[in-house]
């Protein structure tokens, strides 16, 4: 009969545009206020494979939320992208 090892797979990271980083952004836009807040940005980080998604999300609001009001805005929204696809 056959072998019965069971298989493990390596995750693999594939990097996202920046479009499609602005998309999935976008849509965890819940309320649709044009702000991520830190539990969409959590969200937003969790969907992307994060496994420290509490972590990016300090991360991300330390280099991109330049008015510090806790928030990333559409203004903001460029540091956001260019810093995630680090």
């Amino acid at each position: 009969m056959g072998n019965s090892k069971s298989k493990t797979y390596k995750r693999v990271l594939v990097p996202f545009s920046e479009e499609q980083l602005a998309g999935v952004f976008m849509n965890h836009d819940r309320d649709g206020d044009g702000k991520l807040t830190k539990e969409e940005l959590k969200q937003a980080f969790e969907y992307l494979g994060s496994r420290f998604s509490s972590f990016r999300v300090e991360e991300a609001l330390r280099a991109a939320d330049t008015d510090g009001d806790g928030a990333i805005s559409m203004a903001e929204m460029g540091k956001l992208i260019k810093r995630s696809r680090k």
